[in-house]
């Protein structure tokens, strides 16, 4: 019971403290209309990890190379990797809107090895059935992602409470998505020309350049003296190119000549897609002078973290083939690419 209320006079005092807070940050954002704040310069630092449907590259066998009766699937993952944010901002002189625009850029890259011994073997998984390729003892995969998105966004101010700031946007997005996909493997036999294989090389290229609208919101949330949270929520969709190539290329034993049973240079079209983006963080915010509110203090200081996620609807448009007589039979992987991770924040007004 005294526990009880205890933690109730805490919360009543936190409150009471939150509010003459809230009102000094209210003042303080009244204050901001005028000639006070004009531009804004911010940075952000990236450390995302990213994840893709459709990046298995083999199914490990454990009971003998005929059947897959005791089988795991081996998949290749994108390692944690940095990246960063760059931006600009101009508000309206009474504040009622506000211009941006940054640039984002990201790059990961993984890769994953696998070597066993009979009677445990590997079955291929991007092999064509042409080539009538055996079970391999051998596998090295790797893949690489670079992202490039450009945003530009004209964004309105609503001030639902005194410590509440909801803030609609509409603006364009323009994404660019170039990844690689290789596989190398070894140890297999051949039907056809009946030789061991030596190098079964599997290249694979699938990249998206698109552009389209983008509509959001964004919230910050006082809680006094500066700190509060955010979330923010945006959907966009990009009309863009695919641009696809897949090659596969085995070297063999015995002086038999290495063989191309798969080469696609070009595998263009255009398509739609869905783009989301979301991010809830911490923020905590203050002019550089407190004492001195407008146009006697001019600067202005943010920073802000929190967890972001990205989502790419249908990026991976690699194809599968699938029948060793109808060479062109084949399915689209038609997998999802996400990015997600911590992003942080500094930002300057002036």
């Amino acid at each position: 019971m005294k526990i009880k209320i205890l933690l109730l006079l805490i919360c009543v005092t936190w409150l009471l403290h939150a509010d003459d807070c809230c009102n000094n940050y209210c003042d303080w954002q009244s204050a901001r209309c005028g000639e006070c704040i004009g531009l804004t310069l911010f940075a952000d630092g990236l450390y995302w990890q990213a994840r893709e449907d459709g990046l298995d590259y083999v199914i490990q066998n454990n009971n003998g190379a005929v059947h897959i009766n005791d089988g795991c699937v081996r998949r290749v993952n994108f390692d944690w990797h940095g990246g960063f944010r760059f931006g600009a901002g101009y508000c309206s002189p009474c504040c009622n809107y506000l211009f941006n625009a940054f640039w984002t850029r990201y790059h990961t890259k993984g890769d994953d090895c696998l070597k066993v011994t009979f009677p445990t073997t590997l079955f291929p998984v991007w092999t064509n059935p042409s080539s009538m390729l055996t079970t391999e003892e051998n596998a090295n995969t790797c893949v690489n992602l670079d992202l490039d998105m450009f945003d530009a966004r004209l964004t309105a101010l609503f001030t639902c409470h005194c410590c509440i700031d909801v803030m609609p946007y509409i603006g364009l997005v323009y994404a660019k998505i170039n990844q690689s996909f290789n596989i190398s493997m070894s140890g297999g036999q051949s039907n056809q020309p009946f030789a061991q294989v030596i190098d079964d090389a599997i290249c694979m290229k699938n990249n998206f350049r698109g552009v389209g609208p983008k509509v959001g919101v964004n919230s910050i949330w006082s809680l006094g003296c500066g700190l509060g949270f955010f979330a923010r929520a945006d959907a966009a969709l990009a009309y863009g190119k695919f641009d696809i190539c897949q090659k596969e290329t085995v070297t063999f034993s015995d002086n038999v000549p290495e063989t191309t049973f798969l080469n696609i240079p070009c595998n263009e079209f255009h398509m739609v897609r869905p783009i989301v983006d979301l991010i809830l963080g911490m923020r905590w915010d203050t002019p550089i002078n407190r004492d001195a509110f407008c146009c006697q203090s001019r600067y202005h200081l943010y920073f802000e973290a929190g967890w972001e996620l990205i989502y790419f609807f249908g990026q991976n448009m690699l194809m599968r083939f699938t029948d060793d007589i109808s060479a062109g039979a084949n399915v689209e992987v038609k997998g999802d690419l996400a990015t997600q991770g911590l992003t942080a924040r500094a930002s300057f007004s002036f």
